[in-house]
């Protein structure tokens, strides 16, 4: 399984952090590997993240970061998301034969046919060509792919359960500086995997805004993020210490 985060941060920052697990298994075993991108630029503003069935997601990533590449360089996330709807439903269509809403539900439902999310945030531009709001969609297999917009100033997909306790308890709004944001995210990831290990707990986190274009964190950043997730653990854990006094009568 996976866990992937998109925050919208501070000054229009959207920060993007997942896990990198494989889980491979058997009705004996299974086994776990931390080596998966899963995080892909889509442009210079605008980036997915993926979860669910990892090798039909990267087959559809792949073919709609091609059809990306002969839009040119400034296609909005709207833009973008209606791409990837069209590109996933080509090739379900080609791979999986034509079907009617209603046994293309079914068929996912039974798990006949493979399930996988993204969630892909970026920026639209206003009427003079500029980036403008920014947007946060997700696509999943079983509303085949019909863009959702998400209205939190977050989304997540995957194992996600502990990550809405913490994001809905200590995220209130997109006031942190990226930095910050990043470690919230990367928390959210080391707390599940403390609890479920086919959420891995080495990460990686790419950001961008309407200024700074798509990066990847080094591996340097990485381990200062890391450092930062042990603080903001002990801080988390201090709070509710604290609530848990005042509650006593």
């Amino acid at each position: 399984m996976t866990l992937g985060i998109i925050l919208f941060g501070k000054e229009d920052s959207i920060v993007i952090v997942s896990d990198k697990r494989v889980t491979t298994s058997t009705a004996a075993m299974s086994a776990h590997g931390d080596s998966v991108q899963k995080i892909h630029k889509v442009n210079d503003h605008c980036g997915l993240t993926i979860a669910g069935d990892g090798g039909i997601a990267a087959s559809i990533v792949e073919l709609f970061l091609k059809e990306i590449a002969t839009k040119g360089s400034d296609v909005t996330v709207s833009e973008a998301a209606e791409i990837f709807r069209q590109t996933a439903i080509q090739n379900y269509d080609k791979w999986f034969g034509l079907m009617t809403l209603d046994k293309w539900v079914e068929n996912v439902m039974n798990k006949s046919l493979p399930f996988f999310t993204i969630l892909i945030a970026g920026f639209d531009k206003d009427a003079d060509g500029n980036l403008s709001e920014r947007k946060l969609f997700e696509l999943n297999t079983y509303r085949k792919f019909a863009p959702q917009t998400i209205s939190n100033n977050f989304g997540i997909i995957g194992i996600t359960t502990i990550s809405q306790y913490l994001l809905y308890r200590f995220y209130k709004a997109p006031d942190k500086d990226i930095d910050i944001t990043a470690g919230i995210a990367a928390l959210c990831i080391q707390e599940t995997n403390s609890q479920d290990d086919s959420v891995g707990n080495e990460f990686q986190i790419a950001t961008f805004s309407k200024n700074e274009p798509f990066q990847f964190y080094s591996e340097e950043k990485l381990l200062q993020v890391t450092q930062r997730c042990a603080e903001l653990k002990n801080d988390i854990e201090t709070s509710l210490l604290n609530i848990k006094i005042k509650e006593q009568p």
